[in-house]
Formats: structure tokens, C-alpha cells, sequence
């Protein structure tokens, strides 16, 4: 019985969550940083890339700003939540932030080089989310 505690413990570590995110999005082209965000509560699930949570903050709070914690929960009036992406190109970077289709309360932002063609990075990006939403641990960890 404590065994089988301790690998439930295991499999639901954030390090677990981090393990998916990274690895789905190991196609994205150039990407540098990742957060997977639960926008009904506003905070990180997960994240990769240089750093630790605090420097995934700014694509949490962006993720947040965009897509919107209100904006989050199905509403009677719509038979299901728009799929919902947002991109920005600045000088240095690209910042892609896209809702779950499965699971409209999560997010996927990232940040790749600018050097990147965008097409690819959204495709790709479109791509790493779908294998997050399909990952069956998802559903273990509740979301």
C-alpha cells in the first residue's frame, strides 16, 4: 500500500508536468522558454527552459491577459470555447500563447528566437499542445 502511494506521489510531481511540457514541445523551432498555465486559477503548472518559475511569471501573466481567467469557464450561452491563440513578434523573440482546445482551462505560452518563421512556430506550437491535452496523466493530475 505505501508503495503504491509513493508512485501515485511520483507520477503527480511537478517535475512530472515539466517532463510532458518539455517533451511535446521539443519540435517547437528555437523555442526557449515554455509555461503550461491553468487559467482558472492563474498560476504555472509547469514550465521549461533556462530558469525556474520565476522567469516563466511574464508568460503566466501574459497568458492570463489574453485568454482571461473569466474567459476560462464554458458559458451556458456557447456550445463550446473558441480556440483561442495569440502571437507576438517583437525585435528578439516570438511569444505564441494558445488555450486547450480539450481542456479550455489551460494554456501553452512560449517563447522562441525571432529568428523563427512563425508559421512554424504555430504549427508546432498547435502540435505540443494537442499531445499535453492528450497525455492521459493529464486527467490524473485534475485538470
Amino acid at each position: 500500500m505505501a508503495d503504491e502511494r509513493s508512485l501515485s506521489a511520483e507520477r503527480l510531481s511537478v517535475s512530472s508536468i515539466d517532463d510532458v511540457t518539455a517533451e511535446a514541445c521539443e519540435r517547437v523551432p528555437s523555442v526557449q522558454n515554455g509555461a503550461l498555465v491553468h487559467l482558472a486559477e492563474g498560476m504555472l503548472l509547469g514550465g521549461f527552459g533556462p530558469g525556474g518559475a520565476i522567469d516563466r511569471e511574464p508568460l503566466v501573466r501574459a497568458a492570463l491577459r489574453c485568454l482571461g481567467a473569466s474567459n476560462a469557464l464554458p458559458r451556458p450561452s456557447r456550445k463550446a470555447l473558441e480556440f483561442v491563440e495569440y502571437a507576438f513578434v517583437s525585435e528578439r523573440q516570438i511569444v505564441v500563447i494558445l488555450r486547450g482546445t480539450l481542456r479550455p482551462t489551460i494554456a501553452l505560452a512560449l517563447a522562441c528566437a525571432r529568428e523563427s518563421n512563425l508559421a512554424f512556430v504555430l504549427s508546432a506550437t498547435r502540435q505540443a499542445l494537442g499531445c499535453i491535452e492528450a497525455n492521459p496523466e493529464l486527467v490524473q493530475w485534475g485538470l
